[in-house]
């Protein structure tokens, strides 16, 4: 078994090789579809190198064509772990501080991933031009609805933000659960631990305008499913949409 402090330094000179890939393929190509693809490839990669066992549910409830995929979110492996699992060039929407990190946030921008400084009220704007474009387009949205990282697995409010996006481009939102991040890479952690990953993926709620439902009761739903998907009710969970 790879030690902790050694597995960390393999995945980090990874990370910056896929980034460099990732960010010529961008300028090779132009944003979209290859970089997204090397983007699948990293985080496959990373969570091969970090050795963790990963067990996927409900692959079924992905829809064809785009949607946001409403998240929990609970360490840096859970961007790898999405992207290596769903392995549909799923794009995320992200605090701009994760666009500015040298090299990983230029390849990040190249494979269409979205960055939002939330203290600017005319960003949001521009990029919900962009979201909506992208998702129209067929793409996969993540969004980490917390808005932070949580230190030890619990399940903060949702923001409303991701459920705007979803009424506002006609699409559905997924509910997302993931768990096995904070331990894999504890909050404050450079070191990579042994971990047991899970992606449960939950079936979808309507978001599409004109329905009776506002955004914050999807919000609350959405959550409401994660935590009983959290507490072992299984990958199906119904609900009262």
């Amino acid at each position: 078994m790879i030690p902790g402090f050694l597995k960390s330094i393999v995945i980090f000179l990874h990370t910056m090789f896929a980034s460099l890939i990732i960010y010529l393929s961008g300028v090779a190509t132009g944003k979209g579809r290859v970089p997204s693809l090397l983007m699948d490839w990293w985080g496959r990669w990373f969570i091969r190198i970090g050795g963790w066992s990963v067990r996927v549910e409900g692959m079924e409830h992905l829809p064809g064509g785009g949607a946001i995929l409403v998240s929990n979110h609970q360490s840096l492996v859970d961007i790898p772990l999405l992207v290596g699992t769903i392995n549909r060039g799923a794009a995320f929407l992200a605090k701009r501080e994760l666009g500015r990190i040298p090299l990983f946030g230029k390849a990040m921008t190249s494979a269409g991933n979205l960055f939002v400084d939330r203290a600017d009220p005319r960003d949001a704007i521009h990029l919900m031009r962009d979201a909506v474009g992208a998702i129209r387009g067929g793409k996969l949205i993540v969004v980490f609805a917390e808005g932070t990282r949580s230190g030890d697995g619990t399940i903060g409010e949702f923001k409303s933000g991701a459920f705007y996006l979803a009424q506002k481009a006609g699409v559905p939102v997924v509910p997302v659960y993931i768990d096995g991040g904070c331990r894999a890479l504890p909050k404050g952690s450079l070191i990579f631990r042994p971990a047991d990953l899970t992606v449960r993926i939950l079936a979808p709620l309507p978001a599409e305008s004109g329905t009776a439902y506002s955004k914050q009761d999807i919000a609350t739903e959405a959550r409401r499913r994660i935590l009983a998907a959290r507490d072992g009710e299984g990958a199906r969970i119904g609900g009262v949409l």
